[in-house]
Parts: C-alpha cells; sequence; structure tokens
C-alpha cells in the first residue's frame, strides 16, 4: 500500500450533514416504540420463558473444583423480536447471608453476590458482550476479545431487574438487538456461545455453565453453543450530543464545548457511527502513576466512540502489544509531552457480509490542514471458517509536523484442530516513511495452547521484532529488537475431600527467555506461585521469582546497555471474607530493585460498608528501597536510599438507583536519598564514580469528587471536581511524611466540570 487516499475536513463535513438529514428523517417517519412481549421486572411469569433455552451443565469453577456447585443455579435465554432476553433463578437459603451493596456502573468488582452473562453472538470465539448485575442491583458490561482480555468501557443500552425472595433471587435481562453486533444470516435459528456464572460471595466461590476459567489462556472460544430463534432487528440512530463547561480555578478561564455522537444501525450487521468534537473524557480519571522508567504507562480509553464496536480491531501481541492504542487519538501534540489536542471529528463503519466481518475508521485532530494535528484510520478485515480463522488489520498514521507516515499491516490467524488443542498467531509489517526515507520493519508471534480444558493446560508462545519494526505511531509496544519464548502450566487442584481446611487452589510455573538481536541476553525470569481458596473463605497468594542475570538494553535510552546480576523476589497478599461490615487484604513484595540490595513494600486494604449504598475503600502503601537504580543522562546512573507512600482512598455512594457521589483521591510520595553514581562502560558494566547528584523528592496528587445522574440510556449529567498535579524537587529536605502534609500545595491541575449528554 504506497498511497493513501487524500482525506480533508471537506469530507467530515458532507458525512456529518448526511447523517444529520438521515437523523432528522427517522425523527419524522417514527411512529413510536414497541413493547416487548416480556416485561423487565425480575418476576419471569411470562409464557415465552417456557420455550427458552437453557444451559444444564453448572460447575463449580472457583476454585476450580468442577464439581457440583453448592446451591441451584439456572439460567434461561430466549430470542424475542426486540432482543435477547436472560433469566436467572438463583437458589440462596435464608441462612446463607446475602452480600448487596450498591456499586456504580462498570466498577471492576461488582461487591456482593452477583450474576455475568456473556455472549458470543456470532459463535466465532472472536468477540463477546459481558453483562453482570448484582444483587444489590450494581451493572457492568464490557467487550471481550482475544480469548481473555476484558474490556469494562464499553457501554451498552440493555435492561435488568433483580428481585428477592427468601430462598431465591432473580435476575432479568433484556439485550436489545440494536445494541450488538452480529452477522447476518438467512436461516431461522442461530447458533450464539453462551458463558453464564453466578458469584456466592459469602463464600468467594464461582459457579458457571459451561465450566470455564475466564483466566484460561483459552476461554472465548470454548463457550457453550446454543440455538435460538433469528429475529431481524429494526434500524436505529442515535443522536447523542453533549454540552460542557470547564472553569480553571489556576487560569481563572472558562471552556465551552460542544459536540454530538451519532450511530446509526440500519441492520444488525451494518454499522455507522459518528463524533463531532468528542471530548478527551474528564469525567473519568485515570489512576495515578510515578514511573521513572523508559517504559511508556498505558491508560484506558472511556470516550464512547472509541469503545463502541471497538472490539472487531483490537488485536494484542506478546509483551503488552496493541496494534491500535486508541489513546493515542487527541494526546498531546507531536512535540509536546502534556495536554491534548482536540478531535474535529471521527467515522466508523463496522458490518458483515456472509460470514466475512469488516469495520474502518478515521479520525483527524483539529488543525490538521494546518500540518499541525494528526490523522488515524484503520481497516479491519476477519473471516471466520469452522475450526479456522484469518483476518487482516491495516493501520495508517499522518503527522505532518514531523513530516512522518506510519503503514502496518497484519495477518493474523488462529487454528482449532481439536477441542485439545490451539494455534494462533500473527505477521505484522510497518513502513515508516520520515521525510521520503522509508523503514520497514516486521514482527510475528506464534502461540500454542495444550490441554485446553482439563485442570492441567500448558502455553507455548514465541515472539520475534527486528530492530526497525516501529507501531508507535497508532499502536503501543514496549520495545523492538527482541526474540522471546515463553511457557506457561497452570495446574487446578480442587481439595481431595470436604473435611479439608483448603477448598481449591491453582499452582502456576511461568518461564521466559529474552534476547535482543544483538545477541545480548535480557533480564529473563521464572516464576512460581500459587493462589489458595480455603473453606473459610479466606484466601491466599504467594509467588517466587527468580531473575538471571542479564543487560537492560532500554534503561540507558539508546545509550548502551546495562549489566545486571541476578535477582530474586516474593510476594504475597491475604484476602479476608467479610467480617461485619469489613474486608482487609493484607500484602507485601520483597525483591531486588538496583545493583545489588533490596527494596520492600507492603500494603493493607480495608474496605468498609456501613450501608448498602455505602462503600469506603483506604490503601496505604509504604515502600522502602536502598538501593533503587535510575539512569540519570547519558551513560550516567544513579542509586537512591528511597521512601516513598501510596495513599488510595475511594468512596462510593449512591444513595437511589441512577444517582451515584463518587470521591477518588490518590497520592503517591517519594523521598531520594542519592547514595551512588555510575558510568558503564563499553561491556555495560556499571563502575563507580565520584559524581554529585542531587536528592529529590516526588508528590503526585489526583483528586476527584464526582456526582453522576443517569437520566436514561447514553443520557447523564455530571458535575466533576478535579485537582492535582506532579511536583518535583531537587535538595529537598522533607520527608515523605512532610510531603503528605504538605500535598495541597500540588496544583497543576484545578478545575469544575459540568457535562451533559441526552440520547434524543
Amino acid at each position: 500500500m504506497d498511497q493513501v487516499p487524500e482525506l480533508n475536513a471537506t469530507f467530515f463535513g458532507q458525512v456529518c450533514r448526511r447523517l444529520c438529514v438521515l437523523f432528522a428523517l427517522y425523527t419524522v417517519c417514527s411512529t413510536g416504540v414497541v413493547r416487548a412481549d416480556i416485561v423487565v421486572d425480575g418476576l419471569i411469569d411470562e409464557a415465552e420463558w417456557q420455550a427458552a433455552v437453557s444451559c444444564p451443565e453448572w460447575r463449580r469453577t472457583l476454585p476450580f473444583a468442577l464439581d457440583t456447585p453448592r446451591y441451584r443455579n439456572e439460567v434461561r435465554v430466549i430470542a424475542t423480536p426486540q432482543g435477547l432476553a436472560a433469566a436467572f433463578t438463583i437458589d440462596q437459603p435464608a441462612g446463607e447471608r446475602r452480600m448487596k451493596p450498591r456499586t456504580p456502573r462498570d466498577s471492576e468488582t461488582l461487591t456482593g453476590d452477583s450474576v455475568s452473562l456473556m455472549l458470543d453472538f456470532d459463535a466465532t470465539g472472536q468477540i463477546a458482550y459481558e453483562f453482570s448485575v448484582g444483587l444489590g442491583g450494581g451493572v457492568r458490561d464490557g467487550l471481550i476479545t482475544n480469548q481473555n482480555e476484558f474490556d469494562r468501557d464499553w457501554d451498552g443500552v440493555w435492561q435488568h431487574a433483580v428481585r428477592e425472595t427468601d430462598d431465591q433471587w432473580f435476575v432479568e435481562m433484556l439485550i436489545p438487538w440494536s445494541t450488538v453486533s452480529m452477522r447476518r444470516s438467512p436461516e431461522a435459528q442461530r447458533t450464539i456461545g453462551m458463558y453464564a456464572s453466578r458469584y456466592l460471595f459469602e463464600r468467594n466461590e464461582r459457579y458457571a455453565c459451561p465450566g470455564l476459567d475466564p483466566e484460561s489462556a483459552v476461554f472465548l472460544s470454548d463457550f457453550q453453543r446454543i440455538e435460538i430463534s433469528q429475529h431481524a432487528a429494526d434500524a436505529s440512530l442515535d443522536f447523542v450530543p453533549y454540552a460542557s463547561l470547564i472553569s480553571d480555578q489556576i487560569s481563572d478561564s472558562n471552556q465551552f464545548k460542544v459536540g454530538a455522537d451519532i450511530n446509526w444501525r440500519p441492520s444488525p450487521n451494518l454499522s455507522l457511527a459518528a463524533a463531532l468534537n468528542p471530548d478527551f473524557g474528564q469525567v473519568e480519571s485515570d489512576e495515578l502513576v510515578v514511573d521513572f522508567s523508559a517504559i511508556e504507562t498505558v491508560y484506558t480509553d472511556k470516550r464512547p466512540f472509541f469503545t463502541e464496536n471497538q472490539g472487531l480491531f483490537d488485536l494484542r501481541t506478546p509483551a503488552n502489544g496493541q496494534l491500535i492504542y486508541t489513546r493515542r487519538i487527541g494526546a498531546a501534540r507531536d512535540g509536546a509531552t502534556t495536554g491534548s489536542s482536540d478531535i474535529d471529528a471521527a467515522i466508523k463503519l463496522t458490518g458483515s457480509t456472509g460470514s466475512l466481518a469488516y469495520g474502518a475508521f478515521v479520525a483527524q485532530e483539529n488543525d490538521f490542514d494546518r500540518d499541525a494535528g494528526r490523522r488515524f484510520a484503520a481497516t479491519r478485515l476477519l473471516l471466520p471458517f469452522e475450526r479456522v480463522r484469518v483476518g487482516h488489520l491495516a493501520t495508517w498514521t499522518e503527522r505532518p509536523q514531523l513530516a512522518r507516515d506510519a503503514l502496518v499491516n497484519s495477518l493474523d490467524f488462529e487454528i482449532t484442530p481439536s477441542e485439545w488443542w490451539r494455534l494462533a498467531g500473527q505477521v505484522v509489517r510497518s513502513d515508516i516513511d520520515v521525510e521520503n526515507t522509508r523503514t520497514d520493519g516486521y514482527e510475528g508471534w506464534l502461540q500454542a495452547d495444550f490441554n485446553r480444558t482439563a485442570p492441567l493446560t500448558h502455553s507455548l508462545k514465541l515472539l520475534h521484532i527486528d530492530r526497525r519494526f516501529d507501531m508507535n505511531d497508532m499502536g503501543y509496544m514496549e520495545r523492538s529488537s527482541l526474540q522471546q519464548a515463553e511457557w506457561e502450566t497452570f495446574r487446578r487442584v480442587a481439595a481431595a475431600s470436604n473435611t479439608s481446611r483448603v477448598s481449591g487452589e491453582t499452582q502456576r510455573l511461568h518461564l521466559q527467555y529474552r534476547e535482543n538481536l544483538d545477541g545480548e541476553r535480557l533480564q529473563s525470569r521464572v516464576l512460581m506461585s500459587r493462589d489458595v481458596q480455603y473453606r473459610s473463605a479466606w484466601r491466599a497468594f504467594e509467588e517466587v521469582r527468580y531473575i538471571p542475570s542479564g543487560v537492560d538494553d532500554v534503561i540507558s535510552r539508546g545509550h548502551g546497555s546495562v549489566r545486571l546480576d541476578q535477582r530474586i523476589g516474593a510476594y504475597a497478599d491475604l484476602n479476608s471474607p467479610r467480617f461485619g461490615d469489613w474486608v482487609y487484604i493484607l500484602g507485601g513484595y520483597l525483591f531486588q530493585q538496583g545493583v545489588r540490595d533490596y527494596a520492600a513494600w507492603v500494603f493493607a486494604t480495608a474496605a468498609w460498608y456501613p450501608h448498602e449504598n455505602l462503600t469506603l475503600r483506604l490503601t496505604l502503601q509504604p515502600q522502602w528501597s536502598d538501593d533503587w537504580l535510575l539512569w540519570e543522562n547519558d551513560n550516567r546512573f544513579a542509586t537512591y536510599r528511597a521512601r516513598r507512600l501510596d495513599f488510595d482512598f475511594r468512596l462510593d455512594w449512591i444513595p437511589v438507583p441512577r444517582h451515584e457521589l463518587r470521591v477518588k483521591w490518590q497520592w503517591i510520595g517519594i523521598d531520594a536519598e542519592t547514595r551512588q553514581v555510575y558510568r558503564t562502560n563499553a561491556r555495560g558494566d556499571l563502575l563507580p564514580v565520584a559524581e554529585p547528584i542531587p536528592t529529590f523528592t516526588a508528590s503526585n496528587l489526583g483528586l476527584q469528587i464526582r456526582y453522576r445522574f443517569e437520566m436514561g440510556p447514553q443520557s447523564e449529567l455530571f458535575v466533576v471536581y478535579g485537582r492535582g498535579g506532579m511536583a518535583l524537587r531537587l535538595d529537598d529536605d522533607r520527608g515523605v511524611d512532610g510531603l503528605f502534609t504538605d500535598m495541597s500545595e500540588v496544583r497543576d491541575a484545578d478545575q469544575f466540570l459540568i457535562k451533559i449528554r441526552h440520547r434524543l
């Protein structure tokens, strides 16, 4: 692909005008809303449920005993003209305590009793949707890709209801066909993949049908196959405008923004989405990170356009690679290290014809026509057969300010010869053009999974990245010039008898060997761990790791490799059951961080549930290091005697459904005293030198107070106060205690935000 068609602002203007015309026609022609035959009220009393399909083989999967569940669980699904309806019937006697705190939408952990339904509407093992409901009414949804990668940034439009009796509780769901993407089929019946689970919080047990572990290397492909009737979804057009006002307390200025998300779905197998002037997700705060390493930190994306129907484009590689990292779009401008870029517009098309799934999207930043912004584009093709799947992904990035264009092409495949083993892999090529000088590079990887559904499973991964490969223009990769081999074995052990204190455990062996293309052996690792579940509902995790001697060729930012001796480390944590209104987690890690000496951190988390609508959680993590190795400049390094404290406080208050108040207060403080300065020689040895390096302190603060009112599907009001920043000071004599006391002085950002979005 040597040439890419020229796109400009006129293209976006024409498309947006046509979408507005379509929306107007849809509004004029719409004659009303058809009610479903099944009323989502948790009663499950309609006659239609008699013809529902169920999943009969429930097994206990936490711990991974695969035995009969303690209590009966049932899930039924039925296809209706309006969508897929599901009903859970959960047995829980009055003597078994029920945990039902209210949790915010898409909370990573639905604290309390809950059920989950995961559906692969095409039964291809490529993309599935998660729909989870807590007994307290909290909901979570998301996408599952790459077999076991969960992305909870996706927010779908679906209904749910919870009802309780003395001995049972019930969850009813209705997932409209317009909410999900699936291939069109002329058949009267449709095959889908399904996985259902129930979590019993009091005993820390999970029961599932089929009996799969979501953390297995192969999860999505092994869903239960069921037949449902085929229904044609009505065409839909959603127009979701937003307006936001940001009052900056530092610059004493106000910024008003308006934009819109438009989603048109003429059929279940075709979807067109557009975003006009999307914001960068100021209502969601990123996790606080202080990282002095050479590896870029990865963040999730909360913008609706980049989460809706994005699973088709979500391709991952070993070593944490992502072919499309959507946070590149709208990030800091080329030449800047902080801030963000406005996005003029973005358009995305996804669909299928026959067995072929396809997709494409393009996004353009502000001032692209003045060589300041960037343009991103991607296309995706996916063709599944009975036991083989092949796909192609291409990305194109234009960065005129750097006179740089980047094209990445990827071929991926998956072969499943039998239920016993699976083979997957990918070949990727990058073509980078900088001022008419082109450089190409390659990456390839292969993964084999054996004994997929048994208690003892194995995975082998092989990876090769040449020194010229680069997909960081639109994707994410940690490094180039890498050859890596990994072997991983999981063993799940169930208790031999009911009298044992241990109800089950998972054992893991991970072996990794790495070297660069210069033949230097990089730091590899041997890791062994065990996750033990006790009948008393306590849970313990232990891990030991050994890192052989090798070189680190990334830490110096291009100034040569650094030789490091072998290292060892040990980690352990303990999770308590619920004691009244409290849950505790305690843990610690002992490791070698620098040249030879040790570092350690411990953490303690206390979660308090004084009421079903209120949750408070505090985590403290102090860290001590006598040998913290950091790069300074050129081939100069220094070790520090450092003290660090991570403070994390969360409050979630949901006084009534659809109203949420969240407080997220994070702080990291570091006090580092210089211990020794080093220079590297030609071999990469660290040689002590007598050169001055000042001490330093770092204080990083993130505070967000957010009120959210859910007016309806895709309709929300946010009122947010945010404050924070990073202060790095040299020759500062304050310790961690002093930094904590003075955290209010950190004030790089201080703003008040009001945002409203409403689906018309």
